[in-house]
């Protein structure tokens, strides 16, 4: 398919008027249909353009102009070398109408050593791993890409945040006609792996959602296909939807304003990994009894619109199906990762 460079997919346009959006996503590349279907019906506006060409082992996007934000993630989508290299950088626009430098998400390759770029505090913000969090509020950003020898970028895909206007959403009524549905994604416990396996909960989430997929990966090998050096450890957001991109699938890091905007994803037979932090007591059923940051897969929703997940922090497979009260489980996903969603369907 050939589109010109300012066509836009989906209907997540802001209309004049309109409250500014908690979040946005803007991604440069072909949509899954399912994914395209699914975010045209979400609070979060999303727009699709086509890839801009690479020369010279670098690739650049326009300025995209978008709703205020403190907040930026990025994802991509890469296939070839499993050595090459990519370095993603972003810039965003001050206030003032100056730009920052460039700020630098660290080196990614599908194998070999990979990592975050080391945590620096800036005037400007500061990159924690995979989000950029601004001192202020900017309204435009720039991405630019360096590529390694062979690599072919499929998605290249920005989410940006208020995070002031985060928890605007919670309790928002959700939608009855998406209860009552469980996907049938893989269980799969993290517990099961000595030496390690007790800190894999978003490689496992990623396995699993390749699971349903058709694309069955174990878990071990997702873990150190995911592996962050400068992190120590395998939740970098943007690593873990990088390597699911080099497995077949669209894969982008998102954020959502309610679980409302989760129910449309599982309408659409998507799953989603999310993110939910927990102290002692504050989730019922839950096999840990706290967490400072746990991913696990949102499968679908019992007959009340309570969640239905699949929660790796079981002791086995068999126990890894966990249903959990909408109002905590949202409270807990909204106040520690703002609503953060790994998407994931078949690349087009």
């Amino acid at each position: 398919m050939k589109l010109a460079r300012t066509t836009l997919f989906g209907t997540g346009l802001l209309s004049v008027g309109a409250a500014a959006p908690y979040a946005q996503q803007t991604s440069f590349g072909v949509p899954s249909p399912l994914i395209q279907a699914a975010q045209a019906e979400t609070s979060v506006p999303s727009t699709w353009q086509v890839l801009p060409a690479t020369a010279g082992g670098r690739l650049e996007t326009p300025v995209m102009e978008v709703a205020p934000f403190n907040e930026l993630i990025p994802s991509w989508n890469v296939t070839g070398p499993a050595g090459s290299a990519l370095q993603l950088e972003v810039r965003v626009r001050r206030p003032d109408g100056r730009w920052t430098p460039y700020f630098g998400f660290g080196t990614w390759r599908a194998s070999g050593a990979r990592r975050s770029a080391p945590v620096t505090r800036t005037a400007d913000g500061t990159v924690n791993t995979d989000t950029l969090t601004l001192g202020f509020r900017s309204t435009a950003f720039q991405t630019r890409v360096t590529l390694g020898a062979g690599l072919q970028v499929h998605l290249l895909s920005v989410n940006t945040s208020d995070t002031a206007l985060r928890l605007r959403d919670q309790g928002k009524a959700g939608q009855h006609n998406a209860w009552n549905r469980v996907l049938d994604v893989p269980r799969r416990s993290q517990m099961i792996y000595p030496g390690g396996g007790e800190v894999w909960c978003s490689p496992t989430s990623v396995s699993m959602l390749l699971g349903f997929w058709n694309r069955p990966v174990p878990v071990p090998v997702a873990a150190a296909a995911t592996f962050d050096q400068a992190y120590d450890g395998y939740g970098n957001w943007s690593f873990n939807t990088a390597y699911a991109g080099g497995q077949g699938l669209q894969a982008y890091v998102t954020r959502l304003g309610s679980l409302r905007d989760a129910e449309v994803f599982v309408q659409r037979s998507i799953p989603l990994a999310v993110s939910i932090r927990f102290q002692a007591g504050e989730l019922p059923g839950a096999p840990l009894s706290w967490s400072n940051g746990h991913l696990l897969v949102l499968a679908g929703f019992d007959a009340r619109g309570n969640p239905v997940v699949n929660d790796p922090a079981a002791p086995s497979d068999a126990t890894v199906k966990r249903t959990y009260p909408r109002a905590v489980f949202e409270r807990l996903w909204l106040n520690h990762a703002g609503g953060m969603a790994y998407v994931m369907a078949p690349r087009p």
